[in-house]
Order: structure tokens, then sequence, then C-alpha cells
């Protein structure tokens, strides 16, 4: 099991989480001065430098019940609150996103473009959270772009072995 799994692990579906996010608030109409809060609210939460420097430290992967609890803590960081039933919904979403594109991704280094296209999206929505953004972007860089293939092989088997046992239908559209 890669020990450099759970960075990835969680940056994608944090991104995956925003993108729900601000459709969902954008589908209930909810004023774009409360919208851009929620979202910087959880975006800071999200890639805080101290908890980024925690999560990219070498670690084995979460279970799907751990990395559960740290998405409900992010999504409660602001004003916003879901319920356990819109929680998850949202966590589904979430995970069947981040599956889809892992699944997709026919080449070992497609993992890193999906997170580094990920990131640069989040910074187009929530453009005042781009210092933070930048340098999550760069630690993803420094920390894949060296990896040997062997490397890469064992840090895509290990998501996948993540996502093995969760399938749940999700219409996207």
């Amino acid at each position: 099991m890669s020990q450099l799994a759970m960075p990835l692990l969680v940056v994608n579906l944090g991104c995956e989480m925003t993108y729900i996010l601000e459709q969902r608030l954008k589908a209930q109409n909810i004023p774009a001065d409360k919208a851009c809060k929620v979202l910087n609210d959880v975006i800071r939460t999200m890639f805080d430098p101290g908890y980024v420097d925690k999560l990219f430290a070498p670690q084995d992967m979460y279970t799907v019940s751990q990395t559960r609890k740290i998405f409900d803590r992010l999504a409660h960081s602001s004003i916003m609150r879901l319920s356990e039933s819109s929680m998850d919904k949202l966590f589904d979403l979430m995970m069947m996103g981040f599956k889809y594109q892992l699944l997709c991704s026919t080449k070992l280094e497609q993992m890193m473009e999906v997170t580094l296209l990920h990131i640069a999206t989040v910074r187009s929505i929530v453009e005042s959270s781009a210092p933070l953004l930048g340098a999550v972007e760069a630690l993803v860089a420094r920390t894949y772009s060296g990896m040997a293939m062997g490397q890469l092989h064992l840090l895509r088997q290990s998501l996948l072995r993540f996502f093995q046992d969760k399938r749940v239908k999700v219409s996207l559209f």
C-alpha cells in the first residue's frame, strides 16, 4: 500500500466537494455573498497549511468511515449545516466522481493531471483562496512528479483498493 495515497484522495475528494457545494448553493438560490463565504470557509479549512503538512506526511490510507469524518468536519466548518442524509449524498457523489475519474485515467500520469486540474478549477471558483491552492498545487507537483512508474502504479492500486467496495448509482447532468 502506498504511503502517499492519502493526500491525493483528500485533495481530489475535497475538490469534488467544492464543485458539488457550489452547484447546490446556486441551485438553491443562496445569495452570492453567503455562497462565497461558505466556499471560502470550506477551502480555507481544507487547505490550511498546518493540515496540509500533516496530510502530505507518509501515512497509511484511512478507512472510508475515517475519511468520511474528515469531510463531515470540513462541510460543517462554515455557516452551512447539512443533515445526515444530505451529507451521505454529498459524500457518495464525491466518492463516485473521483472513482470515475480514477478509473478513466488510462495512464498513470493522468492521476496527477486530474488532481492539478481539480485544484485549478477550484481556484477559478474561489479566487480569494488562490494562495492556499497554489501552495497545495506546488506540493502535489513536488511530491508526485518524480515518482517512478512502479510507485505510481502502487499509488493507483492503493486508491482503487479504497474505492473497491463502494458502488453507488449517481446521475450527473
